[in-house]
């Protein structure tokens, strides 16, 4: 399957450049075409060795109608095989591929405004094992929504921008469902079989650029529209109660891109906190008759530090190295020893990410990369029968980009 996606992606890339050469004697269309195809090996300190690879393309195409109207239009498609995961998020063997469709109108009120309104589509697949159908995933999503954005450049020079964004989407989940919920109440499981997990996401962000410099603040609001709230029975196990789940997040974020000398530079921080309504009852083990009830069990504050440093050797070659770390601590939820018994810990996971390989530009639009990573996954959360919390991994990987 992934070759015939290849095969049709490469036919998009030849054929959109041969469009982009008629397009720039017009000025009417400018095309947009930026693909990134890696394949890997990792090596995880337990367990077999595997193998995956990665696909992020997008096509896109900016018409100007004049000189204050645009449209501007772009596909994306995204692949993401097996793979390292931070903790909490998955197994190794998980696959996901999506599909998006953004359409927007650009405004231009005068050199320093500009008004942007859109809307978008997306189908996203998850598949946690090889034999899994695309189509029967638990958490596949179908996303329909709307933005709108409005730009202030204040310094031409250097680029300075600041931009106000309002976006919404309405996110089905047309395979979720709660198992045990169905069960407690079987005359009205049709109603809750697929969808369980259904919400309306809204998200405001400002942010802004100026001199290679970024950074801005989202915050996000997640409704759930048939999840409901698991509340305390009194006897230390749970019941649902009549209030909907809902998740709010705040991140704030800074980075910069700059070459100084020969070395090229784009670190990035980002410091997120989430909020949910929602609890968690952990039975451990079949039949148990006194279940622990956590409130606040997925709140947490994440630090997200990314720091890429490319030595420019030549004018095609360079040598790069990146240090990457996400560390969550969670606020009420207890970590666990390895017989699966809660401790006077909270949860703490912290996953750090070395590496470094060789860059070539083949050309203007053409890169090809090699890089090895060391992986380092710790926790204090000790339990790891259903997902991976303490590991060390290694990987070897080559990507192409072609970028235009």
């Amino acid at each position: 399957m992934r070759r015939m996606i290849m095969s049709v992606i490469m036919v998009l890339a030849f054929g959109l450049k041969s469009f982009a050469a008629t397009a720039e004697q017009s000025k009417i269309f400018t095309p947009y075409f930026d693909m990134i195809l890696s394949e890997g090996a990792f090596v995880p300190s337990e367990g077999d060795f595997f193998s995956g690879g990665n696909i992020n393309t997008q096509v896109g195409l900016l018409s100007k109608i004049n000189e204050e109207n645009s449209i501007f239009g772009i596909y994306n498609f995204n692949y993401s095989g097996p793979g390292f995961q931070p903790q909490d998020a998955g197994q190794f063997s998980e696959r996901t591929m999506g599909h998006s469709f953004n359409i927007e109108y650009r405004r231009k009120l005068n050199d320093r405004f500009r008004i942007r309104q859109g809307i978008s589509y997306g189908i996203e697949y998850k598949r946690a094992g090889a034999n899994e159908a695309w189509e029967n995933g638990l958490y596949n999503t179908n996303s329909l929504g709307f933005k709108f954005a409005s730009d202030y450049s204040f310094d031409f020079n250097r680029n300075g921008i600041v931009t106000l964004e309002y976006l919404q989407r309405n996110i089905e989940f047309p395979n979720y469902t709660d198992l045990l919920l169905e069960f407690q109440g079987a005359g009205s499981s049709s109603e809750l079989s697929g969808g369980l997990q259904d919400q309306q996401l809204r998200q405001i962000s400002l942010r802004t650029g100026w001199n290679k410099f970024f950074g801005g603040i989202t915050y996000t609001l997640q409704k759930f529209k048939n999840q409901r709230v698991v509340d305390n029975n009194g006897t230390g196990g749970g019941i649902y109660g009549d209030a909907l789940q809902k998740d709010k997040n705040s991140m704030l974020d800074f980075g910069y891109h700059h070459t100084l000398w020969i070395f090229e530079m784009a670190p990035v921080i980002s410091y997120s906190w989430h909020k949910s309504n929602q609890n968690f009852v952990r039975y451990k083990f079949l039949g148990d008759t006194a279940p622990d009830f956590i409130a606040g069990n997925y709140d947490y504050n994440e630090l997200n530090l990314t720091v890429p440093l490319d030595l420019l050797i030549t004018g095609r070659w360079s040598i790069s190295g990146a240090l990457s770390m996400v560390k969550r601590n969670y606020t009420d939820r207890p970590a666990r020893d390895s017989n699966n018994t809660y401790t006077s810990s909270k949860q703490s996971n912290t996953l750090t990410t070395l590496s470094g390989g060789i860059r070539k530009k083949m050309n203007d639009i053409a890169t090809v990369r090699i890089s090895y990573s060391l992986v380092v996954g710790s926790s204090n959360n000790k339990f790891e029968r259903y997902l991976p919390y303490n590991y060390t991994g290694n990987s070897l990987g080559v990507a192409y980009q072609l970028s235009y």
